[in-house]
């Protein structure tokens, strides 16, 4: 049955009031007047309405860590990111070469439920990545290119749509790649100390995403560059962990000046804290403290990740480059949906898209979650 969201401003016109005619959990028009009869979804009350956000980058939320290879914890994840305003995630998690690897079976066949976000596909990082740029992963989830494991992983993970983190400058990666092409897996430049020629040669190869650009990876030296160049010379999305932490604010202005507002993608890397509160919680095992949106190990080893939602990084991130609202959610949902070949029903609010929308108030703070045209 047809529904309206009534008295809105889409956030690319956001001068003009109109109404959107929602059906079977699509947008079927964009209107400016609405039938006499017709059934409300919600009064925006002259809201700005924008697409709902699409991390391609989260290991989990809300206590729920997607790697540990419950259903609960899937749906406890995917409940609180819809709450946050990320209606579509790809599983971040990773595999552990010669494991059972029972978490990627789980996060293929799990279906979400209608107050969750939707589970897009599989992020994996690794397990062909470089060990001395492993950050946080632990060396038993690394493992040198090799095609029969990547079929098992492709195995694994299904029809599932799949991202693959991985390291171009590795002994066999050029197969790998080619199969990466063949079966339509996004690879990614990440935790590789890649060169500028390397990582040049990986972009030729079909790579078209980097991983937390600046982290895991060779930093730029004017002697010495690194994969910037060759990143900067390709094609790829890069997706930015605008947190202010894991990347310098500048860093960030610096990113989106040189890459533009068409290649940026904003991530959270969130893990099980996001939507929780500051506090002591444990990551595997180890405790770990959760303070102003970041993570670290409580014996000050290190960052593990953030504990933002998707709506927030994309905040930081206008804040931090100064960029135009519509800049802003292009990097939080228009690009990574082009990124990943779903810009057909994700990351636009036009005729044909789902329903997944966002009603902020004038000052930008998050006010209603829409998830396929349902009230969350």
């Amino acid at each position: 049955m047809e529904k309206y969201l009534i008295n809105c401003r889409i956030y690319t016109e956001s001068e003009q009031l109109v109404h959107l005619a929602i059906e079977n959990g699509n947008i079927r028009a964009v209107c400016r007047n609405i039938p006499d009869n017709a059934e409300i979804l919600a009064d925006a009350k002259s809201r700005i309405v924008i697409p709902g956000l699409i991390d391609t980058h989260i290991h989990g939320a809300g206590g729920g860590d997607l790697s540990d290879g419950t259903e609960q914890s899937f749906h406890t994840a995917a409940e609180t990111l819809c709450r946050l305003g990320t209606t579509s995630f790809y599983a971040t998690t990773f595999y552990r070469p010669g494991g059972e690897n029972r978490h990627l079976q789980i996060l293929a066949k799990t279906e979400t439920g209608s107050r969750e976000a939707d589970c897009r596909g599989i992020h994996l990082e690794g397990p062909f990545i470089n060990p001395v740029k492993k950050g946080g992963i632990p060396p038993e989830y690394i493992a040198r290119p090799d095609p029969a494991v990547f079929q098992d992983i492709k195995n694994k993970c299904g029809a599932k749509p799949l991202i693959l983190t991985c390291a171009p400058e590795l002994p066999g990666m050029e197969e790998i790649l080619a199969e990466c092409k063949e079966s339509a897996v996004r690879a990614s430049l990440g935790h590789s100390d890649a060169d500028t020629e390397e990582a040049r040669e990986g972009f030729e190869q079909g790579i078209g995403l980097v991983t937390h650009l600046g982290n895991a990876m060779r930093p730029f030296h004017h002697r010495e560059p690194g994969p910037l160049p060759a990143i900067l010379g390709s094609a790829a999305f890069v997706q930015i962990i605008s947190d202010g932490v894991h990347l310098h604010p500048d860093a960030v202005k610096f990113y989106y000046d040189i890459f533009g507002a068409d290649r940026c993608i904003c991530i959270t890397d969130g893990i099980e804290c996001t939507g929780l509160p500051d506090g002591e919680y444990r990551f595997r095992g180890k405790p770990y403290k959760s303070e102003n949106g970041a993570a670290f190990y409580s014996d000050g080893s290190g960052l593990i990740g953030t504990s933002l939602g998707l709506y927030e990084i994309m905040l930081r991130y206008k804040r931090f480059t100064g960029c135009s609202l519509q800049d802003a959610v292009a990097a939080a949902s228009t690009n990574p949906a082009r990124c990943m070949g779903i810009d057909d029903r994700k990351g636009f609010i036009k005729p044909g898209c789902d329903a997944d929308l966002l009603l902020i108030d004038e000052d930008l703070k998050l006010h209603t979650v829409i998830k396929n045209g349902r009230l969350v």
